[in-house]
């Protein structure tokens, strides 16, 4: 009797079909601009990790890390809008300027998102973060930020901050 059921849990174990189930992968939808109707995929971690050391080395004033991630030239979209500001790499005295009235810069960063548009060669990576900039005049700003990190072959090459008041 042992047998027979022993053979059973064999020819059941091994005799069963497998089934592969197909996951979407793309997700989403561009509704305008040059991407319009594409969707998106995640990109990698290594992505997200890049546009996270970004993010973390302007609040620490590692500007020489900053540049190691930067493409020659990065186009920054400041948060006020207006028009992007090509900086060249390295970008040492445009981020000292940008530091000049703090004395520190906190960040608490929420997530990181890879996202890629299908077809395309670059992530986007969505940071999301609080900031609180201590003035040397003893103010302190408080912000709530959203860092669209653009990622080709390692290299940031482009940043829009959107950026709203935090209580």
């Amino acid at each position: 009797m042992k047998k027979i059921l022993f053979s059973i849990l064999i020819i059941s174990l091994f005799g069963c079909e497998s089934k592969i189930i197909e996951v979407e992968k793309k997700a989403g939808i561009i509704l305008n601009g040059q991407n319009k109707g594409k969707k998106l995929v995640f990109g990698s971690d290594t992505d997200a990790q890049i546009a996270l050391d970004m993010v973390q080395a302007y609040a620490d004033r590692e500007f020489d890390k900053m540049n190691e991630h930067s493409a020659d030239t990065v186009m920054f979209f400041p948060p006020q809008g207006g028009k992007y500001i090509p900086v060249t790499t390295p970008a040492n005295d445009f981020l000292a300027s940008l530091h000049e009235p703090y004395d520190s810069i906190t960040r608490y960063i929420w997530n990181a998102i890879p996202l890629k548009y299908e077809d395309r060669d670059y992530t986007n990576v969505i940071v999301s973060f609080q900031e609180f900039k201590y003035g040397k005049d003893g103010s302190v700003e408080k912000s709530k930020v959203v860092d669209k990190n653009y990622v080709r072959d390692g290299k940031i090459f482009r940043v829009n901050q959107l950026m709203g008041e935090l209580e």
